[in-house]
């Protein structure tokens, strides 16, 4: 009699462990997906806060050069997560700096205004450290901004 009593034990407790593993097995395909979206979604943020303080580096630079007249310059250095289009062209009035951020579930563009009213060009920048020139020469009308590799 003693035998069956503790087998009916071993077996009790073999249970409880089968179901203990299968809600935490549950919880975990449950809870995995939603951490991940929650990481996908902090380090977008985080490159759009990234990519918006580097774009303002080079509004300021501009906005050094424009203010300080011609014979100006300034080197700055911006460092991207990822290759990036930056497109300077102008709204009319001011200036505006634009790039296309890819993020993990769509695009999205990252402005940032600047004073000189009639800078227009396109400059890639790649992955990592950028070393930009802003400079206005004696002899030129306009603000040059150009990637130094």
């Amino acid at each position: 009699m003693n035998k069956l009593i503790s087998d009916n034990k071993g077996q009790l407790s073999l249970e409880y462990i089968l179901s203990s593993m299968i809600v935490i097995l549950m919880i975990s395909l449950i809870s995995v997906p939603i951490l991940l979206a929650a990481i996908d979604y902090s380090n977008d943020i985080i490159d759009s806060i990234n990519s918006k303080n580097e774009l303002s580096k080079i509004t300021d630079a501009i906005d050094f050069c424009y203010s300080s007249g011609k014979g100006s310059k300034r080197i700055v250095y911006v460092d991207f997560n990822q290759d990036v289009n930056m497109k300077l062209y102008n709204d009319g009035e001011n200036g505006l700096a634009s790039i296309n951020l890819n993020l993990s579930d769509n695009t999205k563009e990252i402005s940032n205004s600047f004073n000189c009213p009639f800078l227009n060009e396109n400059i890639h920048l790649s992955k990592g450290f950028n070393k930009i020139m802003v400079k206005w020469d004696e002899d030129c009308e306009k603000i040059e901004v150009n990637r130094i590799i």
